[in-house]
C-alpha cells in the first residue's frame, strides 16, 4: 500500500489575508510507493528543499502526518 505524507500550514499574521484564507489554508498530500521514497523526498530531494526554503519563512505552524494507506479490511 502507498505511504501518504500530509502537511498542513498555518501562515504568520503578517502574511496578507488574501494569501491566507483560513487558519490552515493549505494541505499538501504526497503519495509515495515506500518509506524509502519518502525519506529521499524529505531529506535529499532538491525540489522539495527549494520549496521548503520558500514556504518556511511564511508559516507559523506546520503539522505533518505520515501513514500507510489502508483499505481497513479486518479492522
Amino acid at each position: 500500500m502507498a505511504i501518504l505524507h500530509l502537511v498542513l500550514f498555518r501562515f504568520k499574521p503578517e502574511v496578507s489575508r488574501g494569501r491566507r484564507q483560513a487558519d490552515h489554508s493549505h494541505v499538501f498530500i504526497v503519495e509515495f510507493d515506500s518509506l524509502q521514497d519518502r525519506k529521499f523526498y524529505k531529506n535529499v530531494d532538491p525540489i522539495h528543499a527549494e520549496f521548503a526554503s520558500r514556504i518556511i519563512p511564511l508559516v507559523s505552524l506546520t503539522k505533518m502526518a505520515v501513514f500507510e494507506e489502508s483499505d481497513f479490511v479486518g479492522i
